[in-house]
């Protein structure tokens, strides 16, 4: 296994049990049987670290959701698996990587979301963009602040941060560009 992998593990280990800023470079590089110089040698600091971890992650069957609902659950089940880390990380100064994390989840869903409706075909490639922004935004946003804020998280409880949309908004905001732009 790679070193870089290893401190990946590690950090994800440990961050289940202790606050990200008790995690010292020592106490990792010891648990994955490196020296400092090494873990230096690949990473600035532990914030680097935790941020190769995000690029790395992959949330299961992310690719297959049909829809902004789907996609919100495969979050949470994302989370109910690696709660412990997620919180920690939530709980400290680098809950933005997380935040980017979702983020980019969300922007990559959404972009699938608004190619597969039929007419996006006729709408410009910048106003699709901001199409996917704004919901990759806001999902984030209702994500990120019931994942802080919320003591006992349940699947129902995220899911009822959106129940203001309807059925098909992504489709309807493309069919607004549509009517604009004719």
């Amino acid at each position: 296994m790679k070193t870089e992998r290893k401190l990946v593990l590690a950090l994800k280990a440990m961050m289940e049990k202790y606050p990200l800023e008790e995690i010292s470079v020592t106490q990792l590089t010891n648990k994955c049987h490196v020296n400092r110089q090494t873990f230096y040698y690949h990473f600035h600091d532990i914030y680097d670290l935790l941020n190769l971890l995000f690029l790395d992650e992959k949330i299961e069957n992310i690719e297959h959701v049909k829809n902004p609902k789907e996609m919100v659950i495969c979050i949470f089940n994302y989370y109910e698996g690696n709660a412990a880390f997620i919180d920690a990380t939530i709980k400290s100064a680098a809950k933005d990587l997380f935040g980017e994390f979702i983020f980019n989840t969300c922007y990559q869903c959404f972009t699938r979301f608004v190619e597969s409706v039929e007419l996006s075909k006729k709408v410009d490639k910048n106003h699709k963009k901001n199409i996917v922004r704004y919901y990759s935004s806001a999902f984030t946003s209702l994500i990120m602040t019931y994942l802080e804020t919320t003591k006992n998280k349940t699947i129902k409880g995220l899911i009822s941060c959106f129940d203001f949309l309807s059925e098909g908004e992504v489709a309807r905001s493309v069919q607004v560009l549509v009517q604009k732009e004719l």
